[in-house]
């Protein structure tokens, strides 16, 4: 048991060093009003975290995975053109957001707007973290090492859930401890400087994003129709 639980902070700390989730916080917590809402994105991080790791635990992707294959060679067509649909929506929404950034930019009115753009609200933080952890799990090889070594143990429900929470914990740890930094150093000169360099880029998030998946929407659709 010892051993398990120090695999699984040793594991669950090697993974915890993402740059990338770091740097998608610090941006997010320039671009929000109310810095308490990053909560609502470590949330959505850890939330991911462990439901996705309970879904590889227990075979529920792979069945998932299968039922979405039996769906595509039943219906090949439907499922490609409503890929290929959602791409060319999200592709249309993504850019006119991307306009409309480049539209409130020139205007000086709107500049002070950036920082703090509308559509921020706890529910998208929540579901970018989420978004973030999803498209990073398949890159996660000590989350892998760890269930597969939980999965040697055949714990009950309750114990595999307590041992992914302590996983999902220490992996965004290092998230929680930078929102308090962050708080800490609020007001001060080198974190304005921080947020006036951030601002710049910060209201392009979700518009890039919406971009991207449209893309790839369109390219899973347009690769399998022709």
């Amino acid at each position: 048991m010892w051993m398990l639980l120090g695999s699984t902070v040793a594991t669950s700390f090697l993974d915890s060093l993402n740059p990338s989730a770091i740097a998608q916080q610090m941006l997010l917590q320039a671009m929000v009003k109310n810095k308490r809402h990053i909560w609502f994105f470590i949330g959505g991080i850890g939330s991911a975290n462990l439901i996705l790791g309970l879904a590889v635990y227990y075979g529920i992707a792979a069945w998932v995975s299968a039922l979405f294959s039996q769906a595509v060679e039943r219906y090949p067509q439907h499922i490609y053109g409503a890929a290929l649909g959602a791409g060319m929506i999200c592709l249309l929404a993504g850019f006119r957001l991307i306009a409309r950034k480049k539209r409130q930019a020139n205007n000086a009115q709107a500049a002070s707007e950036v920082k703090a753009p509308a559509q921020l609200t706890p529910l998208s933080l929540f579901l970018l973290g989420g978004a973030f952890c999803a498209i990073e799990l398949a890159s996660a090889f000590p989350y892998f090492g760890f269930l597969a070594i939980l999965a040697s143990y055949r714990f009950m429900f309750p114990f595999v859930l307590l041992f992914m929470m302590i996983y999902s914990f220490v992996y965004t740890l290092p998230l929680i401890l930078l929102y308090f930094g962050y708080q800490k150093l609020q007001g001060t000169a080198i974190l304005i400087r921080i947020e006036r360099m951030l601002s710049g880029v910060a209201g392009y998030v979700v518009p890039v994003v919406v971009v991207l998946c449209g893309a790839f929407l369109c390219y899973f659709g347009i690769d399998a129709l022709l």
